[in-house]
């Protein structure tokens, strides 16, 4: 049984809007800052990640304009390059990509509800991980219940989640000490100096901020008319975030201290602008704020991943039965059900864990949409008259801007971040092994 079309612009702008806006935003400026000590570096990397982004995004809009099925870059990665390739994408998006992304988001989210009570709403290390489990089985089944349901589901959290985020902005803008504009281009220096090697090593972390920046294209074959609705999503949506980020880091810069910042706000950097901007009565809004925020996030995450689970699946990269579509909700239920499970396994094993997986895992994160930007330019000089509803406008010139930014980045992290970048290639040759594993079981 085949997933029907039932998602429209809205729903599919809606669902790359909830799926880059998490934890990212929350956990990377303060990481950034103290990486590069300089405030106005943080805006022009954040600008650069943007860029990335939206010239991936028009790169992804015309290989989904030409396969419109669900699988993003596993389906793309398929067609361009064979079933290894496509394999890793899909391995690394299953185990990797969006059950962490689930688990911490939701780990987030019960943080940020603790903050609302002196003794915490859910005190205690196993009350909290139960409680952070409790939100991705809700989610599960609310995506396991119908397309059009979870979709309702989605948009409103997310519709939610640009109040809060325009909310806390104008607020943010507008209780600002003007006189401390100046941090915005504050240089707090770092032990050697500048450097580009840190800045490449930055925007591999900028990069995770933006991650889900082609969430639409997982889902295309839901979407109606996707010749016009999956570009219009995505290059909108990728643009509308990237405003929001230069926006809300401005708002982060300039409302603490750096070494605040990279301290306290490491890793709650919107709790600590809160409180420095509006006061300590009014900041408990604002966290409760940002849980609304990260729900959205769990909730695109259990939307999202398991079409990839899916469309390997279908092409028996996997088994076979996750390719199941319930008769009654038409959802992929089995391949959402394994989705959930496995980051209800992440929450169990840890925020601590978790974070340094994302970190070691960011290099990888970076291989596959490059391959398939790539794979696009490949196509269009190979088959330069294959069926394309949309072409990348002032070819080659945008996917070259992808191209080679991602090339440094990773380059530069490489050399920087030597071992984390190791680890990373080292669970993709673990996939390699696995596909030929697979393939000789399915032998015999």
């Amino acid at each position: 049984m085949e997933l029907k079309r039932q998602i429209g612009l809205l729903t599919a702008m809606m669902i790359i809007i909830a799926d880059v806006i998490g934890t990212g935003i929350f956990m990377t400026t303060g990481e950034v800052l103290g990486m590069t000590g300089s405030a106005l570096s943080v805006l022009v990397l954040f600008g650069i990640g943007g860029i990335i982004a939206l010239t991936g995004s028009l790169c992804y809009a015309e290989l989904a304009t030409m396969w419109p099925e669900d699988g993003g870059e596993y389906l793309y990665l398929r067609k361009i390059y064979g079933p290894i390739p496509s394999f890793l994408s899909g391995w690394i998006s299953l185990v990797i990509g969006f059950s962490l992304a689930a688990a911490m988001s939701s780990i987030t989210a019960v943080n940020y509800i603790n903050k609302l009570s002196p003794e915490g709403v859910f005190p205690g290390e196993w009350l909290a991980k139960l409680a952070a489990a409790g939100i991705i089985v809700l989610f599960g089944i609310i995506h396991l219940i119908g397309v059009q349901k979870g979709g309702i589901v989605q948009n409103l959290l997310t519709i939610l989640k640009l109040l809060v985020v325009f909310g806390f902005i104008t607020a943010g803008f507008y209780m600002a000490d003007w006189s401390q504009a100046g941090r915005l281009a504050a240089d707090y220096g770092v032990e050697g100096g500048p450097s580009p090697l840190r800045w490449g090593a930055s925007l591999v972390i900028i990069m995770y901020a933006y991650s889900g920046w082609n969430g639409t294209t997982y889902i295309a074959g839901e979407i109606k008319n996707p010749d016009k609705n999956l570009p219009r999503a995505l290059f909108l949506g990728t643009l509308l975030i990237m405003v929001i980020y230069l926006a809300m880091n401005a708002v982060y810069l300039m409302s603490s201290p750096a070494e605040a910042i990279i301290t306290e706000g490491k890793y709650t950097i919107g709790a600590l602008a809160a409180k420095n901007l509006f006061g300590p009565d009014i900041a408990p809004v604002f966290d409760f704020c940002i849980v609304i925020i990260l729900l959205s996030s769990v909730s695109v995450q259990m939307m999202v991943g398991p079409r990839v689970t899916y469309a390997m699946a279908k092409d028996r990269a996997i088994f076979s039965s996750l390719e199941r579509v319930s008769k009654r909700f038409q959802t992929p239920d089995l391949a959402i059900i394994v989705q959930m499970s496995i980051a209800v396994f992440y929450v169990f094993i840890g925020f601590d864990a978790i974070l340094k997986m994302l970190i070691y895992m960011g290099f990888a994160l970076c291989v596959f949409p490059l391959m398939a930007v790539i794979g696009m330019v490949y196509m269009r000089i190979k088959h330069p008259d294959a069926q394309r509803p949309f072409r990348v406008p002032f070819f080659p010139l945008i996917p070259a801007i992808y191209i080679l930014l991602t090339l440094a980045i990773m380059v530069t992290t490489l050399i920087e971040k030597t071992v984390p970048s190791l680890f990373a290639i080292g669970v993709v040759m673990i996939g390699i092994g696995i596909y030929f594993i697979r393939n000789k079981l399915l032998k015999e």
